[in-house]
């Protein structure tokens, strides 16, 4: 019966995600739903979390540090240390000296593409898991730890422990670079790329950045180190076996740092996202946008208001915009919503007996006349 009622509930967000509303607009109506459905709001926030942040292959290879962390704390400490002061100095250049806006703005001068707004789906959604969101991200941060680790390698000309330090620091810089900047795009903000007809958020251009550098980056590290390791074995971390052993060492004491440095952005993450959204607000003044499906499986691209207006307003939408007024039942009817290719409307209103029968005797009348 729990996990019937956990799909239907899945089903109701998916749908609502799908047509392009935030969940904020009917987070009264999903609450009473899933009251109706026995879900607790714990269960709630997971449905709606695993929706919004789903985790995949990557998230499962850096769990046995989870285990692990009373032995890989040892390592880590020397990371965690400066960790603090760094991520502040970080969101102090990025963030307070507008270096991260400098760059939108350098983005969007040669691309011309057009800075807007565009609703957040997951904002008012339930935390099923405060690490969850986190959680999603740090593949990326972890395995920015092992990048930094292999490219040190390079450096065969150093001790092993001065390679080792020289790829923390690294590993610190990068980490730091990448949290900070992916908890202060985390908001409204898009491009609008007219040329070839898309959208693009900027917290999706962070991530096509990083994963495929990383990623080929790593795969061809790897190769090569593994090969030289193999052909020509020396002391240390050049023996195969100690260097496996440190791929799983560096892998493992990257997800406790970075599991830290979330936890440190994420106590900042409001006031660095304001900030930052505040300075492009100010001197971009973009329109917020919505980007929506409707009845018939048309899209729709309509200006709601300046996002000045959304950012003042505590992100609610204005009395006189559709998203203010749209209600759950019309939504409850879209296709995607009950069965597959059936539209289903709302039930119409009952005729009294009594009115019935006069309704009857009318059309007599009129049939002798």
């Amino acid at each position: 019966m729990k996990s019937d009622n956990h799909r239907k509930y899945r089903k109701i967000v998916k749908g609502i995600l799908t047509h392009g509303y935030p969940l904020q607009i009917f987070r009264a109506s999903l609450d009473k739903t899933a009251r109706g459905f026995k879900l607790g709001e714990k269960e709630q926030g997971r449905v709606e979390s695993d929706i919004l942040y789903p985790l995949n292959t990557m998230h499962f290879l850096i769990l046995p540090s989870m285990i692990l962390w009373p032995i890989l704390s040892i390592f880590a400490v020397f990371l965690i240390l400066p960790l603090i002061p760094l991520l502040r100095f970080t969101e102090w250049v990025m963030i307070d000296k507008g270096v991260l806006a400098w760059i939108v703005k350098v983005i969007k001068k040669y691309t011309n593409w057009q800075l807007i707004g565009v609703p957040k789906l997951s904002r008012d959604a339930r935390k099923g898991d405060v690490w969850i969101q986190a959680l999603h991200r740090m593949p990326t941060t972890v395995f920015l730890g092992l990048f930094a680790y292999l490219v040190v390698h390079y450096l065969d000309f150093l001790p092993d422990i001065f390679a080792l330090a020289i790829a923390g620091v690294v590993y610190l810089l990068l980490a730091s670079l990448a949290i900070i900047t992916a908890v202060a795009i985390d908001g409204e903000l898009a491009f609008a790329d007219n040329a070839q007809r898309r959208i693009i958020p900027l917290e999706a251009i962070l991530q096509d950045l990083l994963t495929p550098v990383v990623g080929i980056g790593l795969l061809v590290l790897i190769v090569r180190q593994v090969f030289l390791t193999i052909s020509y074995p020396g002391e240390g971390l050049h023996d195969p076996i100690i260097f496996a052993i440190s791929i799983m060492v560096v892998l493992y004491t990257a997800t406790i740092v970075g599991a830290l440095i979330e936890w440190a952005a994420g106590r900042r993450g409001k006031v660095i996202r304001n900030s930052f959204h505040k300075r492009l607000i100010d001197d971009e003044n973009p329109e917020l946008y919505s980007f929506t499906r409707n009845k018939d499986g048309s899209l729709n691209l309509r200006k709601i208001c300046m996002l000045e207006e959304f950012f003042v307003n505590d992100h609610r939408f204005p009395e006189q915009s559709l998203e203010a007024s749209i209600r759950f039942e019309d939504l409850m009817a879209l296709p995607s919503l009950v069965e597959e290719g059936v539209v289903t409307l709302p039930p119409k209103k009952p005729v009294r007996k009594l009115q019935a029968v006069k309704e009857s005797t009318k059309i007599e009348n009129s049939a002798e006349e």
